[in-house]
């Protein structure tokens, strides 16, 4: 490659190819967990996830529940959107 801007498609896809995996990874990590123990949601599980922009100042960091009903789902079709519409476009037709 010749040029920085002759490989961005590649680094672009393959960045929001990686954080979909590792948006996945923690997904199946926390389902797993969850199912283990009875799908008790008293204990957190997996990385931090927040409502809005600000993370702990305001105290609207999800609850368990709400990370494996909303957080992550959302965030697996926003990361696979991400992800499809680079494939699409940078080696569709």
């Amino acid at each position: 490659m010749s040029s920085f801007t002759e490989a961005l498609p590649y680094l672009f896809t393959g960045f929001s190819g990686a954080v979909l995996v590792w948006v996945l990874y923690w997904y199946s990590r926390s389902l797993l967990f969850y199912w283990r123990n009875g799908w008790d949601f008293s204990v957190d599980f997996g990385p931090p996830m927040a409502w809005g922009d600000e993370f702990q100042a305001s105290g609207n960091e999800m609850r368990p529940r709400e990370k494996v009903l909303w957080g992550y789902p959302l965030t697996v079709l926003i990361c696979a959107y991400i992800f499809g519409a680079s494939v699409y476009f940078f080696w569709g037709p």
